[in-house]
């Protein structure tokens, strides 16, 4: 009888500069149609928030990439190597996330995963998460904004920074969602207006060379068209599609699908206190 092999040490890191590589090779397994970040956005958007896991010197078995905002943790990827999993690398893993979140001044994190994903969300609720409402990510050509209704009573301006708390209450962003975004080179942070009473009725986070935005809230889906055309002449002519995730939104997925935007891929948001 052999005896069982003992438990692997893990060992999780800040990504270095050598680590893309291992990264543009696991982004693949995000089964997502995203062009993969090109080494100078990666270094300068990815790596600050990347932490690699190694299950022996030198050989990365998986990463991480994640945002700390106002004590809100946003893990944007959790990837391991196809050969690695179900070996306890995803949750060693995470449980360095959350060590790392815990000293950045985090105590809720959070994350999309697809549904059909069912190992991801069991590990995902045995580290004390939950499902808390269902996301839908949409591309569509910029033609199907003409083809939408417009509102003339709205106004679009950009976000000053003392506007972001208030805005991220009313549209359910995680504190520190707009400044984060506006500290990406390019990115475009409006809200939508009504022009008469000055409610707020949408926010957008524009990165022109994606092209896409995150997030992209509306108040109702009839405002989409406002907040959209705004965004359109900030696109790069080169890319005439547009992305962007109608989230906890189905009303708004329904109307751009019938106007002819294409369904990427459907996922559940999931958030928790970060473990200790």
């Amino acid at each position: 009888m052999t005896s069982p092999d003992p438990p692997t040490a893990h060992t999780i890191r800040p990504a270095a500069a050598t680590d893309y590589d291992l990264f543009t090779r696991l982004f693949l397994e995000l089964r997502v149609d995203d062009p993969i970040p090109d080494r100078e956005r990666w270094q300068r958007e990815i790596q600050p928030g990347m932490l690699v896991i190694e299950d022996a010197p030198g050989r990365g078995a998986g990463y991480a990439f994640v945002h700390a905002l106002a004590g809100v943790g946003y893990v944007r990827h959790i990837v391991v190597d196809p050969s690695r999993r179900r070996s306890g690398v995803g949750r060693a893993l995470l449980l360095g996330v959350a060590r790392w979140l815990r000293e950045a001044g985090c105590g809720r994190w959070c994350l999309n995963v697809r549904p059909d994903n069912e190992a991801a969300i069991a590990l995902y609720q045995g580290l004390g998460m939950a499902i808390q409402h269902r996301a839908t990510a949409l591309r569509f050509d910029w033609s199907l904004v003409d083809a939408l209704p417009r509102n003339p009573g709205t106004i679009v301006r950009p976000v000053a920074p003392e506007d972001d708390a208030a805005l991220e209450g009313a549209f359910r962003l995680a504190p520190g969602q707009l400044a984060q975004g506006r500290s990406q080179e390019g990115r475009l942070v409006v809200a939508l207006f009504d022009r008469a009473r000055g409610d707020a009725l949408g926010v957008a986070v524009f990165d022109p060379s994606f092209p896409g935005a995150s997030p992209f809230r509306v108040a109702r889906p009839e405002l989409a068209a406002d907040l959209l055309a705004a965004l359109q002449p900030h696109a790069l002519p080169s890319l005439p599609h547009m992305q962007f995730v109608a989230d906890n939104d189905a009303e708004l997925a329904r109307l751009l699908v019938e106007r002819g935007a294409k369904v990427r891929f459907e996922m559940v948001h999931m958030t928790g206190i970060v473990p200790p």
